[in-house]
């Protein structure tokens, strides 16, 4: 990252700091994709393996989508928190990109703007847009938001009264300047100890965290779109103030750092989840820190445990920000990040026994090589079958659509063809965006009987497309240009042995 007069404090705190900086239509009648939830699933078919998220019918979801939306942060507790664009906009997650899962924003302090006290109009606005992504067939992760702690010291998350600055003064917010530079300021390094670290021992805080959190998993446990909660997001200083995560900056770029603090308080939220909801699926993240540079991850992977009956439903959701693309600075050609991120985060998911999902990534578009950034990180994920939420969906700077609707050159890139659910155990799939060919080899699970879906975007095939299952071309293949959604029924295809599917462009021989 760059290294300007700023100086080491701060460029650190920029790294630990520096993501994600910057409702009233009903919900449609009727269904225009596979429903999240299916009427004839119920979660008893387990995953192949616990590197997969699987749905309610036991097929392996590769979760792909945005993060809807930095808007609902809003100035203070006291906003609505909820999406500010149109919700008519978001029916391009299935034209144009065929996506599959929302990273939901919601707030500490909206759920308990007082202590015991619970919002339920605010979460009654937040299931009515679950129910809109029931209707489109998206897989929801509700994501406990938070930056900068809470509102009253400078962002968002935690409410006004439980913000415990131990008697230092507030700076007042400042024009101009990175947001970030505010995690410096005493105050909220204070209220941030008040929450991890209390000189007095007392859990007060995190103990309400946790409670709303539990209550979150309560009301949505059985909503069909409600895929699993996101614990906390870029959980920062829970090993100390800023002077502390100085300290152990050397260590953790050797991985020799390992947070028992964040990881009890993870498990704590992995079994208040486990106590309102059996099987959805709990997303755990590291301290930022390690994600920026990036660090081996701070959670002690063998210690995070899932106590619910079966294997573990655990997903590793750290995120993943090149520094010189997240400042605007281009995508050097000497960049290592995504090569080190990908060598790191999977065998750590792995240890974890939790499938691999990073819920933010992106940046401005028009900076030097910002293509190939993008290309390289949905290559890697491809690669590592590794599901991933964009940030941000609010129209206009990074998000995938222009203020006017229309695809950004950042939404162009990442239209792409993908799996949705897959029918048994994924074994590899890749786009080749030069030869607009994907190809998918899994093997068939007899238990699973839903349809394997494939997001194919038409906009890729002007001409249209060619679909070859197990060497023969499918005639009349099921797609619905409107989701972006190929289905192959999941007793389709050759039989005794793992299934191949190619998607090319009509003509085209690159498939056998």
């Amino acid at each position: 990252m760059r290294t300007r007069p700023l100086g080491p404090i701060l460029v650190v705190l920029a790294l630990v700091l520096a993501a994600c900086g910057g409702a009233d239509d009903a919900a449609p009648d009727d269904r225009t994709s596979a429903a999240p939830g299916d009427a004839d699933c119920d979660w008893s078919i387990e995953a192949p393996s616990t590197d997969f998220v699987v749905d309610r019918c036991g097929r392996a979801l590769i979760l792909r989508g945005v993060n809807v939306e930095s808007a609902s942060k809003g100035d203070r507790q006291g906003d609505d928190h909820l999406p500010e664009s149109d919700p008519a906009l978001q029916e391009l997650f299935g034209s144009e990109w065929g996506w599959n899962n929302v990273r939901f924003l919601v707030f500490w302090g909206a759920i308990e703007p007082e202590p015991d006290v619970y919002d339920e109009a605010y979460l009654d606005e937040v299931e009515g847009w679950m129910d809109r992504y029931e209707a489109a067939g998206i897989h929801v992760v509700l994501d406990l938001h938070q930056d900068l702690y809470g509102w009253s010291v400078g962002f968002d998350g935690a409410p006004d009264w439980a913000v415990d600055t131990q008697g230092h003064p507030i700076a007042p917010p400042q024009d101009g300047g990175a947001w970030w530079l505010r995690g410096a300021d005493p105050a909220v390094q204070a209220a941030y100890q008040s929450f991890w670290n209390p000189a007095d021992g007392d859990t007060y805080l995190q103990d309400h965290y946790l409670g709303a959190l539990g209550h979150l998993a309560e009301r949505f446990a059985d909503h069909p779109a409600v895929i699993g909660y996101d614990v906390m997001n870029e959980p920062a200083f829970a090993n100390g103030d800023l002077d502390a995560t100085l300290a152990i900056a050397g260590q953790a770029a050797v991985g020799e750092f390992h947070n028992d603090n964040l990881t009890d308080f993870m498990n704590r939220g992995i079994a208040t989840v486990r106590e309102a909801s059996p099987d959805q699926y709990v997303f755990v993240e590291p301290t930022s820190l390690v994600n920026y540079f990036p660090y081996p991850g701070d959670l002690i992977e063998g210690d995070i445990v899932d106590p619910r009956d079966g294997d573990p439903r655990i997903v590793y959701a750290g995120h993943l920000y090149e520094p010189t693309v997240h400042e605007g600075e281009g995508y050097p050609e000497s960049s290592t990040y995504v090569e080190e991120w990908f060598d790191l985060r999977p065998a750590e998911a792995r240890t974890m026994s939790a499938a691999l999902w990073f819920g933010e990534w992106g940046g401005a578009p028009g900076q030097d090589r910002m293509d190939g950034y993008l290309t390289d990180v949905l290559g890697a994920a491809d690669r590592t079958m590794s599901g991933w939420a964009y940030w941000s969906w609010d129209p206009g700077g990074w998000s995938p659509i222009d203020e006017d609707g229309t695809l950004s050159p950042n939404g162009e890139v990442l239209r792409r063809v993908q799996p949705r659910a897959v029918a048994g155990t994924p074994l590899s799939f890749g786009w080749d965006p030069d030869a607009a060919t994907f190809r998918l080899v899994w093997t068939p699970r007899d238990e699973v009987t839903a349809p394997t879906e494939i997001a194919v975007p038409a906009a890729l095939f002007p001409d249209g497309f060619t679909v070859v299952l197990d060497g023969d071309e499918v005639a009349d293949p099921d797609h619905d240009p409107a989701t972006s959604t190929l289905r192959i029924p999941a007793d389709a295809g050759s039989t005794g042995g793992d299934h191949e599917l190619c998607v090319a462009p009509a003509g085209s021989t690159a498939c056998p």
